[in-house]
Formats: structure tokens, sequence, C-alpha cells
């Protein structure tokens, strides 16, 4: 559960907690608010009974019931003597019985009288209730007990209605509290998100972006300047490694040259025996290949250590062209045939230098990784954004899983063919980054049966038209029928 969705349901839950509690005492409050304003009511009542009851034992010498017959209206009333001998009752009380409480506070008792015969304005299948209540009264040095009652609504139905109405209360407090303590904790987490969404995007070719605090002085305030202060960290870290792997290769180029001069100038000497000159010769293909590997960790180390590029606007088929020419000599001894459809201008504002190492790394590795016999196509395409160039061959595919790491650093498909293809891993790593370096993208394309097909997206020149794009090359990058240059 993401935590916005916490956050919302812990403050519903608090917010709803709050306000069942608030409801309950509301309830109660509100229960007993009426009673109370019935006991009232009774209480008035019962004066003005005892005061009459006092004059009328002044003036009939002892009766003191005669003139009670106007208390005799919506109320419920019945008087007893000292012996709790009934003297007088109501004409409601000779309607209905109501058990008598000599203690006790107020008390309610349901009858099955429709209320609208006391109101006419209600309805006629509600019941009334009394609410009764019992005073001892003196009067002339004698006590009397006054059972007074009054009909009202019934309070169980009158509490049902509060509590459905509560239960309504709450369940609107419930939705309005969930969706505002979801908005509430989105605007509270979308710092967090955004620090989220930055530190996704830094890698280890843009650890000098950082992320830009919000001047809160909050939390997450804190948290964006502590993961700046390891990213800084991780930027120096990358930066030292990548000097020294630089400063190593550099170093090292000078002395595997020195070795490789010198084992040249002793192969010259013809009086070396068979068996020494073979040795020599190994150790001269295996310096050969150090020699490569401090080359490709030295480009490597300047690409990754430098974001300028000296761009110029050239021809990119013209660029292209040279270098198939320059592999055509290799692509003979191999038996491979090559395919380009290369028409028309292509125009692109790039680093030549640059852009002509990846297409020799690309083309040597289509070379490499093939069967005699086999082909290598060669396809370029202009759309209304981006250059797009295919290089595919006819050699061994790739598995899905080696796919993911096709451009890491030292990988190699092929670990047990190493020696027999060479390289050190690196001619993909380093078109990789120089395609990035261009804001380009180069992706792969393969299957284990082959064939497998390398493509490289670049920004379009600004104000160039678009060359038309060929729907029947482009259903499938680097398959068609297309050949405009073969060798002979």
């Amino acid at each position: 559960m993401r935590i916005r969705t916490r956050v919302a349901l812990w403050v519903s839950l608090a917010g709803l907690a709050s306000s069942a509690v608030l409801s309950v005492v509301i309830f109660f409050i509100g229960m007993e608010i009426p009673r109370e304003f019935l006991d009232q009511e009774l209480d008035l009542y019962v004066r003005a009974v005892t005061k009459e009851m006092t004059r009328e034992m002044k003036v009939n010498d002892g009766a003191a019931v005669q003139g009670l017959e106007k208390f005799s209206g919506l109320y419920w009333m019945r008087i007893y003597n000292e012996q709790q001998q009934p003297i007088f009752a109501s004409e409601l009380a000779h309607e209905i019985a109501l058990p008598l409480r000599t203690a006790g506070a107020s008390y309610l008792v349901p009858t099955n009288l429709p209320l609208n015969h006391f109101f006419r304005d209600e309805e006629p299948d509600e019941m009334t209730a009394f609410w009764n209540r019992v005073y001892s009264i003196p009067v002339a040095e004698k006590t009397y007990l006054v059972h007074l009652a009054r009909p009202v609504e019934s309070f169980v139905w009158e509490s049902i209605e509060v509590t459905a109405s509560v239960g309504l209360a709450l369940l609107a407090a419930a939705v309005v509290l969930i969706a505002v303590s979801y908005l509430v904790a989105g605007r509270i987490l979308g710092p967090i998100r955004e620090i989220n969404r930055l530190a996704r995007e830094i890698n280890e070719n843009t650890l000098a972006r950082r992320i830009p605090p919000a001047a809160n002085g909050d939390e997450i305030d804190e948290l964006a300047a502590s993961l700046n202060q390891m990213f800084d960290r991780l930027h120096t870290s990358f930066r030292r490694q990548k000097e020294f792997v630089a400063n190593a290769s550099h170093e090292l180029k000078t002395p595997i040259t020195l070795l490789r001069l010198s084992l040249e100038e002793t192969l010259q000497d013809e009086r070396l025996p068979v068996e020494v000159q073979e040795r020599l010769l190994a150790q001269e293909r295996a310096l050969s290949r150090m020699q490569q590997l401090v080359k490709n960790l030295l480009d490597l180390s300047r690409l990754e250590l430098t974001e300028r590029l000296e761009r110029t606007t050239f021809c990119l088929h013209a660029l292209l062209r040279l270098v198939l020419d320059e592999f055509q000599v290799l692509l003979d001894e191999r038996r491979l045939t090559l395919h380009a459809d290369l028409a028309g201008a292509l125009p692109i504002q790039a680093d030549r230098e640059k852009i002509q190492r990846a297409l020799i790394n690309l083309i040597d590795n289509a070379i490499r990784y093939n069967v005699p016999g086999g082909s290598v196509t060669c396809r370029t395409f202009q759309e209304a954004t981006r250059v797009r160039v295919t290089i595919t061959n006819t050699g061994p595919g790739i598995d899905a899983a080696d796919q993911v790491r096709i451009f890491d650093q030292f990988f190699r498909c092929e670990k047990s063919r190493a020696s027999e293809h060479g390289g050190a891993g690196l001619g993909l790593t380093i078109v990789q980054r120089i395609v990035e370096l261009h804001g380009g993208r180069l992706t792969i394309d393969s299957a284990p049966a082959g064939p497998t097909c390398l493509q490289v997206d670049l920004p379009r020149v600004p104000g160039v038209a678009p060359r038309p794009l060929n729907l029947a090359t482009a259903a499938r990058p680097g398959h068609g029928p297309t050949d405009r240059s073969a060798p002979p």
C-alpha cells in the first residue's frame, strides 16, 4: 500500500473516531434536553396544582379537589392522599391507566394510543408515550402524591431517527475525510514524488545533476540535501575512478608501444629459430590486443570525463560510405556481402570524429560476429525529428537475457569464442556513450537464430526537410530488398 493511501486512511480513521465520539456525546445531550424541558414543564404544572389545592383547602374547608377539574385538559393526573387512595383523576386518567412509581426519577410509559389523538398534525400510525413524574406535595399539614404525565412522541422512534441521522452524517463525514485527506496527503507527498522522479533520472552519466530544494526548511528539504550530498560523494568517486583509468591507460600506451616496436625489430632478424619466432609472434599478438584494450579504455574514459562535442554539419552518407570502403578488404576476406541503402543527402550536426568512431565500431562488430558467406546491411532513414542508421548482420543472434547487458563494459555474449573474435567488450559501450552525448539512442533487435540489427537514432538537423521514409524497409529496420552497393 502506498504511503499516500496509508496517510489518507489513518487521517480518516482518526477523524472518524473523533467524529463518532463527538456524535455520541451530542446524541446523549440531545436526548437529555427534551427530558429536562418536560420535567420543567411538569414542575410548573404541579406548582399550579399545589397552589390551587391550597386555595381550595381554605375556601371549601378541607375539600381540596373540587376546583381541579380545570386541570383535566392535556395532562394525565391522579392525586393520592396519605393512605395512597386516589382522590382525583383527570379525564385522560379515566381513559388510560399508567403505572405509579413512587420512587425514582421521571420515567416513560409507551401506550397503544395514536399520537394524533392528542396532536392533530401527527401521523395516525405513530403511537403515544407518556412522560411520568410523581410529586409529594404538602397541603394544609397533609402530604399528597401527585402522579403527573404528559403525552409525547415515542422516544424510541426519535432515538432511531437521531441515530440514523448521526449515521448518515458520519458516512458523509467519512467520504469527505477520505477525499480531503487523500488530497492533503498528495500535496504533502508531492515533493517526495518529485525527489523520487529526479533521483531515478540521475545515473552514472548524469551525476552532476542535483535535486533543487524547496527552501521550506522542513524534513523534505533535509532529505533533498542528504541525497544531494550523497550524489556529490558518488560523483567524486566516479570521477576519480574514471580519471584513474584514463591516467593508467595513458601511462600504459608508451611502454606497450615500445615493447611492440622491440618485438617487431627482433622478428626482422632472420637468424632466429622458428620456435623463437612463433613465441615472439604470440607475444606480439598479445601486445596488440593489450594495446587495443588500452586504447579503448582511454577513449571510453575521455568520453565519460567530457561532455564537449565539436559539432559540425556534414553528410552522414559520405562518412558511412568512407567507413564501408575501409572495411571492403576485410569483407572480401570474410566472404561477406555488403548491402547498403545510402541514396540521397543526409546532413547532420555532430562531432564527425566521434560519429566515425561509432560507425567503425558498429561495422567492425557486424563483421566480427558474422558467419562466412553471410551479409552486412547498412541503411539510413531521415524522419521528422531524427536520423536513423541500422546495421544488420547475419551472424548468430543474441538471447533476450544478453541483450539487456550487451552495452555493459567488458560484457561479451560468446565468452567461449572470445579468443577467436578478439575484443574486450568495450566497442558497443563506446558507441552507446557517443550516441548519448549527441542526444540519441542506441538499441538492438535480435533473436537467438539471428539476424542482429543495431539501430542508432540521432537528432535531425533543424531546418532541413526530411526525405520520405521508405515504409517497405522501415517495417523492420535492417531488412529489405534494396542493394545499392556490393563487392565485386
